[in-house]
């Protein structure tokens, strides 16, 4: 059976349970959360491979992975909050920003631009974090490390959550990068150095002990 088939686990060990969460988020809920991810693509890939397909990491791009592993974790903390008060509803209006928002605030949980909720945002490289809506809001950021390199594939490592950070960040902890006349990139802002000190101070779960930005392994 490939290495990439096992399946890691999350523990409340790992997380620190005295950061102070919004909207009555805890960190048993993103240690579940994370669980539910290993889940889901332990799920996929296992039945993947017995139809003769490539692990779902080969399959899709870079970009569509983080996507996928923020919507299983959004709806994962959903789930989770579904009896706290106030609680956070997954955000029913597509692309909708903040991913999360406050149960019953907005009409049938759907807005397409709130100030009130969590936005989830995934990246391998914690230090180059982007997004395109950066107004001043919460922020759960999920780092995980994928191993694309490997050879042969069976030997990859399953791909791990090794951080989570949720802080609230302002409009100036971003540094917006533009675009030329002719481009057709989408506009994109890159967390600053001051937004990722908030973040490392909102560190809830931290896999094997790791900490601070300079132990980014580059995978």
């Amino acid at each position: 059976m490939p290495r990439y088939i096992e399946r890691p686990e999350a523990t409340l060990d790992d997380a620190d349970t005295s950061i102070a969460l919004p909207y009555g988020m805890d960190a048993a809920g993103v240690v579940k959360a994370v669980n539910d991810f290993y889940a889901y693509l332990h799920a996929i890939n296992s039945a993947g491979i017995s139809y003769g397909y490539a692990r779902l990491e080969e399959l899709l791009q870079r970009a569509a992975f983080s996507g996928l592993i923020s919507e299983v974790m959004v709806r994962s903390l959903a789930l989770s909050m579904e009896t706290k008060v106030p609680g956070l509803a997954r955000n029913l209006y597509p692309n909708g920003h903040p991913d999360l928002i406050p149960r019953a605030m907005y009409l049938g949980d759907s807005v397409q631009y709130g100030d009130q909720g969590v936005e989830v945002k995934a990246a391998r490289n914690p230090a180059s974090i982007q997004a395109h809506n950066t107004g001043s809001n919460w922020y759960c950021v999920v780092e995980f490390s994928c191993d694309l390199e490997t050879q042969p594939v069976y030997e990859r490592e399953p791909t791990i959550i090794r951080r989570v950070r949720i802080a609230y960040l302002l409009h100036e902890d971003w540094s917006f990068s533009g675009r030329g006349p002719t481009s057709r990139r989408t506009p994109t802002a890159s967390i600053t150095a001051a937004g990722r000190e908030k973040l490392d101070k909102g560190l809830v779960y931290c896999r094997d002990g790791l900490t601070g930005y300079s132990l980014y392994l580059g995978r």
